[in-house]
């Protein structure tokens, strides 16, 4: 049986605070994996910057399990096989 290690890091990206001021913003419609959707306002001002930083855990092994976010600051949940050296 494989056991689980989880990990919960924030992100404040000061490219992702002006989001939330940014007039650049798209809708994106995000589902999850019991059919619920949501709406949410998504710009392009610091996507780089984040995926660098979600490139860089997902090299140590560990997989992105859940996020949210909120003016700026992203909250992330993620998960690897117990005992993954990094």
């Amino acid at each position: 049986m494989i056991q689980w290690e989880y990990k919960v890091t924030h992100h404040v990206v000061k490219e992702l605070q002006k989001c939330a001021d940014a007039s650049r913003n798209r809708t994106v419609i995000a589902c999850d994996q019991t059919g619920g959707c949501m709406v949410h306002d998504v710009c392009e001002i610091g996507t780089s910057t984040l995926a660098a930083a979600f490139n860089t855990l997902g090299s140590e092994g560990w997989e992105l399990i859940m996020n949210t976010y909120h003016q700026g600051e992203l909250l992330c949940i993620w998960k690897r096989p117990r005992g993954k050296i990094s």
